[in-house]
């Protein structure tokens, strides 16, 4: 089987041979996973920002927008560190070796 052709398979079947590759599922809902310590992590994020701003700006619209801004920033942020701790291996990696694996079955 030539490159080409086996691209075109591949375009023709990606989604379902991904959608039936274990690993690459895994990873793709590490992405989106919730777990308590993103709760806690959100909310301390507001509370550590809200009285930070306090002590900056009188406008209390200002301080609740700031406080918000800097929640996510914080939250995004434990949310890289943790992305990068806890697994090496990225979605990208996941489906290549799902296509590598689909190669040798055709």
């Amino acid at each position: 089987m030539t490159n080409e052709e086996f691209e075109k398979k591949w375009a023709e079947n990606r989604n379902k041979v991904l959608a039936n590759d274990d690993e690459y599922q895994r990873i793709a809902r590490s992405y989106t996973s919730w777990g308590w310590v993103d709760y806690v992590i959100f909310i301390g994020g507001f509370v550590i920002c809200e009285n930070l701003t306090k002590t900056l700006f009188t406008s209390i619209i200002l301080q609740y927008i700031l406080a918000i801004v800097g929640m996510l920033l914080v939250w995004m942020g434990y949310r890289l560190i943790k992305s990068l701790i806890s697994d090496k291996k990225t979605l990208e990696e996941a489906e290549e070796k799902a296509r590598q694996r689909y190669r040798e079955t055709l």
